[in-house]
C-alpha cells in the first residue's frame, strides 16, 4: 500500500541552457531533478571523472536547496551520508565519488545501508563506454559492484560530449527518479547509479561576442547562434516521477500469554515499548531500540535472562516472545531465549529479511496487535451496563475469540482483572530479580564512563553508540532514556562510525529544520572503534562543522573479546592478537587532525559534557593511574 502522490508537486522542471559540456549538462539535470525529489544533501569526494557533478550542484539555483559536503576518505564520505540519511530516511542523502579504487571505498557504507534498511543514493562517476576494457587509467568494473546489496542500480552511458541531447537528459531524471523511489521503498536501502561522463568535463565558458564572430568568421565555421553544439539553447520540460510513499501496514493479531515478553531489538521503535505497555509485558530492550524506557522497561535484563533461561523451572521463564526489531547484543536473548524450545517466537517485521537467527520463528506478521483476552474482558468490565444484553454479548464474543470459551460476564472480568494484575505482579517480579542481580556484578570505569555518557543525554539529545563493549555496558546497566539512540547494528562494524555521527550531527543542526535548540549529538565508542575511523575527524576549513562530542574510552584494546570464548586463550596470545594494544595517543591524534581534543577521567566526564560548546569536540576517557590530565586545545 501507498501513500498519495503529492499531488500539488510540480510535475517536471526545465534543466538548464546547454553549458557547452554534455556532461555537465546531465550533472544538472540530474541535480534539479534529485532536488525536486526532496533530497536535501550531498558528500562529495574531490576526484576528476566527478568534475561534472561538482559543477552541476555549484550552481547557484541549487546552493540554497542541496547541502555540499566534502570529505577527503571516501569511506568518510560515504559514512557521512549515511548519518545523514540515518536522521531523516525520507529525505536520503546523495554520496559521490569519482571512477577506480575510490568507489571501493563505499562498499561497507553501502553493506550497513542494506542491512539497517537504510536509504542511500551511491553516486559513481565512471569512464565511457570506449574506455573500459582496455587499460585506460583509473577505470575498473564499476557497474553491478554493489549488485547484491542494493535496491536499484543503472549503469548510465555517458551523454553526448559537448551538449546532452533531450532524450539523455530525460532517461538521466527518470533512472534518477527510479533510484530514489526504489530507496525510499517498502524495503529502504541504498542505491547505485554508475555515471558515464566524456570530455569535456567543465562548462564551456564563452568568449566575449566580438571575439567569437571573429573567431569563426576566420576559420569559416558557423557562428554561435547557428552551432547545433551553442551554449544557451533552451531545454524542453522534462516530466519528473513521482511514485507515492509507502504506507504502515495493517497490523494482525498475535496471541497474548501471561509469560509473554516482548524483544526490542536494534530499530525497533515506539511501537515495542507501546505493546509491552498495553499488555503489561516485561520488555526486554536493546539500547538502540528506540523504545528504551517506559513503565514495562527491564533494565538490566541480560544476566537475569541467562539465568531464566537455564532454569526451565524458572518462575520467570516466558512461554512466549514477541521480537520487534533486529536483536543483536545478547546471547542469553539470541541464543537461550529465541532458540529455546519451549518458547514461541513471533517476529513482527514487515520485510521478507526478518530476523530470525535461531530459526525458530514460528509466525511473521508484518504488524501487530495483541490478541489479549484480559484487554478484551478489562475493557468489557468498563462498558456501560445500561445495556446488558449488548455488554455480555461483547464479552462473550471476546472470550470465545480466544479460547477461553467464556460466557458469563462478571466472572469473565474478575477472572481477567486478576490476570492482569498478576501480570503486574510478574512485571514487577521481572524488574526486582534484575535489579538484584545487576547490583551485584562487578562495575568498570569503562562503564562508569558509559552511563555517564548516557545519563548526560536528553530528550534533544542524540546519542550514538559503536560497536564495541560499550554498548553491552549499557545493555546491562543503562536505566530509561528520553534521547535518541542509534548504532551501526545492520553488520556491528566499526567501520565509518565517527563519520556516521558526524553525518547524524550534521543532519540534526541543519537551519531549515527550524529546531530552536536541536539538541547535542554524542558519539560513545571504544578506542579500537575510534582509530579505525580517525578520518572522520577531518573536517576542511571550508566545511560546516558538525557540533558533535565523541567520547572515546581508552582502556588500550579491545576488552570485548575478553568477554567471549576467546577469553580461555594463552594471555600473551589474546592480547596481541585479539585485543590489540595500541599504544596511540587518541588525543594528540585528535588534535593533529584538527579537533578540539582532550584527556580526562570519569571523574570529570560528566561535569565536561555538561559544559556547552560548538564544533568538534573530542573527550579521551581513561583510567585513574593511567591518566595524564594532558589537554589539548
Amino acid at each position: 500500500m501507498h501513500e498519495t502522490a503529492d499531488i500539488a508537486a510540480p510535475s517536471g522542471f526545465t534543466p538548464p541552457t546547454s553549458t557547452g559540456s554534455g556532461a555537465v549538462d546531465q550533472a544538472c539535470a540530474i541535480w534539479h531533478a534529485l532536488a525536486e525529489l526532496g533530497v536535501r544533501d550531498a558528500v562529495l569526494a574531490p576526484g576528476s571523472r566527478s568534475a561534472p557533478l561538482v559543477y552541476g550542484l555549484a550552481r547557484p539555483e541549487l546552493e540554497a536547496r542541496i547541502r555540499a559536503h566534502v570529505r577527503i576518505d571516501e569511506r568518510a564520505a560515504a559514512f557521512t551520508a549515511l548519518g545523514l540519511s540515518r536522521h531523516d530516511p525520507a529525505h536520503p542523502a546523495v554520496v559521490v565519488t569519482t571512477s577506480g579504487t575510490a568507489t571501493a571505498h563505499l562498499h561497507a557504507a553501502v553493506m550497513e545501508a542494506h542491512h539497517s534498511r537504510i536509504p542511500l543514493l551511491v553516486v559513481t562517476a565512471d569512464r565511457p563506454a570506449e574506455l573500459r576494457e582496455v587499460g585506460a587509467n583509473q577505470t575498473t568494473r564499476q557497474a553491478g559492484m554493489y549488485r547484491s546489496l542494493v535496491r536499484f542500480e543503472a549503469d548510465l552511458p555517458a551523454p553526448t560530449a559537448r551538449r546532452a541531447t533531450d532524450v539523455e537528459l530525460r532517461t538521466a531524471v527518470s533512472t534518477v527518479a527510479r533510484a530514489l523511489a526504489a530507496a525510499t521503498s517498502e524495503h529502504p536501502g541504498p542505491v547505485h547509479l554508475n555515471l558515464s561522463f566524456r570530455d569535456p568535463l567543465v562548462p564551456h565558458v564563452e568568449p566575449p561576442a566580438a571575439d567569437a564572430a571573429g573567431a569563426s568568421a576566420a576559420a569559416g565555421a558557423p557562428a554561435a547562434d547557428e552551432d547545433e553544439h551553442a551554449t544557451g539553447e533552451s531545454r524542453d520540460a522534462i516530466v519528473l516521477t513521482r511514485r507515492s510513499r509507502p504506507v504502515p501496514p495493517q497490523p494482525q493479531p498475535v496471541p497474548i500469554s501471561s509469560r509473554t515478553v516482548v524483544v526490542a531489538g536494534d530499530g525497533a521503535g515506539p511501537a515495542a515499548r507501546e505493546l509491552a505497555e498495553q499488555h503489561v509485558l516485561p520488555l526486554l530492550a536493546e539500547p538502540s531500540s528506540g523504545a528504551h524506557a517506559g513503565t514495562s522497561l527491564v533494565p538490566g535484563y541480560p544476566a537475569l535472562l541467562a539465568q531464566v533461561m537455564a532454569d526451565r523451572g524458572h518462575p520467570l521463564r516466558p512461554d512466549r516472545a514477541i521480537v520487534m526489531g533486529r536483536p543483536t547484543l545478547s546471547r542469553s536473548v539470541i541464543g537461550a531465549l529465541l532458540g529455546a524450545d519451549d518458547v514461541d517466537v513471533i517476529v513482527v517485521d514487515p520485510h521478507l529479511d526478518w530476523a530470525d537467527a535461531a530459526r525458530r520463528a514460528r509466525l511473521v506478521v508484518p504488524a501487530a496487535i495483541g490478541e489479549d483476552p484480559a484487554l478484551a474482558a478489562d475493557a468489557t468490565d468498563e462498558t456501560d451496563t445500561t445495556d446488558a444484553t449488548d455488554a455480555t454479548d461483547a464479552t462473550d464474543a471476546a472470550g470465545a475469540s480466544a479460547g477461553t470459551g467464556a460466557t458469563e460476564r462478571d466472572l469473565t472480568a474478575v477472572t481477567d482483572t486478576a490476570e492482569l494484575a498478576a501480570r503486574r505482579a510478574h512485571l514487577a517480579a521481572w524488574s526486582r530479580a534484575a535489579a538484584q542481580i545487576s547490583s551485584g556484578l562487578p562495575r568498570s570505569w569503562q562503564q562508569t564512563a558509559a552511563l555517564a555518557v548516557w545519563d548526560a543525554s536528553g530528550a534533544r539529545d542524540t546519542l550514538v553508540l559503536g560497536s564495541s563493549s560499550l554498548v553491552r555496558d549499557l545493555e546491562q546497566h543503562a536505566g530509561p532514556t528520553s534521547a535518541r539512540v542509534i548504532a551501526n547494528r545492520g553488520l556491528a562494524g566499526i567501520d565509518g562510525t565517527t563519520a556516521l555521527a558526524g553525518g547524524i550531527a550534521l543532519a540534526q543542526q541543519d537551519p531549515r529544520r527550524g529546531a530552536a535548540d536541536p539538541g547535542r549529538v554524542r558519539l560513545l565508542v571504544g578506542d579500537l572503534t575510534a582509530l579505525h575511523d580517525l578520518t572522520g575527524l577531518i573536517i576542511g576549513p571550508e566545511e560546516t562543522r558538525p557540533d558533535l562530542d565523541v567520547v572515546i574510552v581508552d582502556d588500550g584494546g579491545g576488552r570485548i573479546f575478553s568477554g567471549l570464548e576467546h577469553s580461555a586463550a594463552p594471555p600473551e596470545l589474546l592480547r596481541r592478537f585479539f585485543t590489540t594494544p595500541h599504544g596511540t595517543d587518541l588525543a594528540a591524534a585528535a588534535a593533529a587532525l584538527g579537533a578540539e581534543a582532550r584527556e580526562l577521567t570519569t571523574d570529570s566526564l560528566g561535569t565536561a559534557l555538561s559544559q556547552p560548546g560548538p564544533g568538534l569536540r573530542v573527550f579521551v576517557v581513561v583510567q585513574e593511574e593511567h591518566s595524564t590530565l594532558s589537554s589539548t586545545l
